[in-house]
């Protein structure tokens, strides 16, 4: 079981880096800083990387432990009474670090879907303008 909780607290640690991260792309993208946008979503992408290793580690470990396919609620529910005391603090630990990546994903999403909407604006207002000139310069031709 201590393995299990180590990889548990380590899950915590990524989702905890992975707030900050989001946080960041968050600012980034609110003040149009764009190669630091870059330099967050590279991160991103080690941090998930890290993320998929450490999700296997702790499916094997489960399934090592008798727990294959099981959901954290099950587990809680199957584990010895010493240990759940222990465990169900760090199940919500986690929960509460996944909620809180969820909300800050969902506003760099929606801040971004925002910012992209208007760069699209801008460039038909530029293409629009472009047009217009365009004719005029064929009229008077």
């Amino acid at each position: 079981m201590n393995e299990f909780t180590i990889i548990i607290d380590d899950l915590i640690s990524l989702f905890t880096e992975m707030i900050n991260l989001e946080q960041s792309k968050f600012e980034s993208i609110k003040n149009n800083r764009i190669t630091h946008l870059q330099d967050c979503i590279n991160k991103e992408q080690a941090a998930i990387l890290k993320l998929r290793g450490l999700d296997k580690k702790r499916e094997a470990c489960q399934e090592k432990l008798g727990y294959k396919g099981y959901t954290f609620k099950e587990i809680l529910s199957a584990i010895p009474d010493e240990n759940r005391n222990e465990v169900q603090k760090q199940f919500n630990k986690l929960t509460r670090q996944i909620v809180q990546f969820r909300k800050v994903c969902e506003s760099s999403s929606s801040l971004l879907a925002i910012r992209l909407h208007s760069i699209e604006r801008n460039i038909n207002q530029q293409n629009y303008k472009m047009n217009q000139k365009k004719s005029q310069w064929e009229v008077t031709l």
